[in-house]
């Protein structure tokens, strides 16, 4: 129908349009009652991107002697979630990111992500009581082809040892702990060229996403028939992407992409703000407070 309307007409109609609604904003805000005008805050609050700092840890070693760019003492660790409850931050994991972008569910105030890539046992021996004791949620990337040979082993050695299938289902039935995929077994830098799930060079596109997604499935896969649930993220090894990978990971259903860009997130209602999701390294000798305060600075 608005076809065989001219053109300047048309375009006239769109400009009223457009006035009536900046002027009623206008008039709510500044006229309308006091109802009204909480309301249109709500809306423009709602509609704000929500700055939001995500933390990356690795292996959590008791012997100082091991910490490095990706070990911290559980010393270190206690400091950072004491500072972060101090001053007023609330964890939140992936499913409540989703659950803002898709359905509008508030996030509490002051959000913070805290990670751990590749699923260390000593993620289970020294950072999960800590998390329990201070009621602070985390999420959890595992390397699932480790998770099945430790779980095989069962050998809890704090240094090198992963997660096993039970130590995976008890931190998640304590509704702290969420799991999420890092590769069945591509997280490694190996001989053929290949860095995590990195795009080799002269790789063709068919070859390339056949490899990945024969991986990352079987990691969705063993994940679903050991504990019943389907991670909704894909966690980048080393930080290697390859935009290749883009329509492997949303056929396979994830709604997420954790990276390492060592940058600042912003949430947004827009579903692509959670592809790449930036966090920051928390190397030894750098603390949370330091990262987030430089960040959110």
């Amino acid at each position: 129908m608005l076809r065989r309307v001219p053109v300047f007409l048309r375009l006239a109609l769109v400009f009223a349009i457009t006035a009536g609604v900046v002027w009623g904003t206008w008039y709510v805000e500044n006229r309308g009652d006091p109802e009204a005008r909480a309301v249109v805050s709500a809306v423009d609050a709602a509609q704000r991107p929500i700055d939001l700092p995500v933390l990356m840890y690795h292996s959590i070693n008791s012997r100082e002697s091991k910490a490095g760019d990706y070990v911290i003492t559980p010393g270190a660790l206690r400091g950072d979630l004491e500072w972060l409850q101090k001053n007023g931050y609330h964890t939140v994991v992936v499913q409540d990111l989703l659950n803002y972008v898709e359905q509008g569910t508030p996030l509490p105030e002051k959000p913070v992500m805290i990670t751990f890539d590749d699923g260390y046992y000593n993620n289970y021996l020294n950072a999960f009581p800590l998390l329990q004791e201070f009621q602070m949620k985390a999420v959890i990337s595992i390397i699932v082809s480790e998770t099945d040979k430790y779980s095989e082993l069962d050998e809890n050695r704090e240094n090198y040892s992963h997660l096993t299938w039970p130590q995976i289902q008890e931190m998640m039935d304590s509704g702290l702990i969420e799991f999420q995929n890092h590769s069945y077994s591509l997280h490694k830098s190996s001989k053929n060229g290949r860095k995590g799930i990195g795009k080799k060079k002269g790789e063709s596109t068919d070859d390339y996403q056949h490899v990945i997604r024969e991986d990352i499935e079987k990691g969705q896969l063993r994940f679903v028939e050991m504990t019943g649930y389907a991670p909704t993220a894909f966690t980048y090894p080393f930080g290697t992407v390859s935009e290749d990978s883009y329509p492997v990971l949303e056929e396979l259903g994830f709604r997420a992409t954790l990276d390492a860009q060592g940058k600042p997130f912003r949430l947004t209602r827009d579903p692509a703000c959670l592809v790449r999701i930036p966090r920051y390294n928390r190397p030894w000798g750098k603390t949370a407070q330091q990262i987030i305060e430089k960040a959110m600075g």
